[in-house]
């Protein structure tokens, strides 16, 4: 499977910021209750880079969804740039490749 690092997407990086206030007790950004990423906004932004791509192997939307469920807390570490977007890409296509990715295909 062949998956590019797309360019990244500063719109989301903005959209994020307009919700920040939604926090849990902690000061966290609650992404379970944000529905993986309220709305779905990156996740459906890889779907279209790669979904040429990741089709074929297997993967459709829902299990797409329910592998990046995974990803939760490394979207925020690239929002808060911990993780260039290179690195939060290039560990995202490692879950997918890996053993979690073949598991939810089957």
């Amino acid at each position: 499977m062949k998956l590019s690092v797309p360019k990244e997407p500063i719109e989301v990086k903005e959209w994020i910021r307009k919700i920040e206030g939604m926090t849990d007790k902690s000061g966290r950004i609650n992404w379970d209750s944000l529905n993986v990423w309220y709305g779905n906004k990156l996740p459906q932004y890889l779907w279209r880079e790669w979904k040429d791509a990741l089709k074929p192997n297997g993967f459709t939307w829902q299990k797409f969804l329910k592998l990046l469920k995974h990803r939760t807390d490394a979207v925020l570490l690239w929002y808060k740039g911990s993780y260039t977007w290179e690195e939060f890409v290039k560990e995202t296509i490692k879950l997918i490749e890996g053993p979690l990715g073949q598991d939810i295909v089957k």
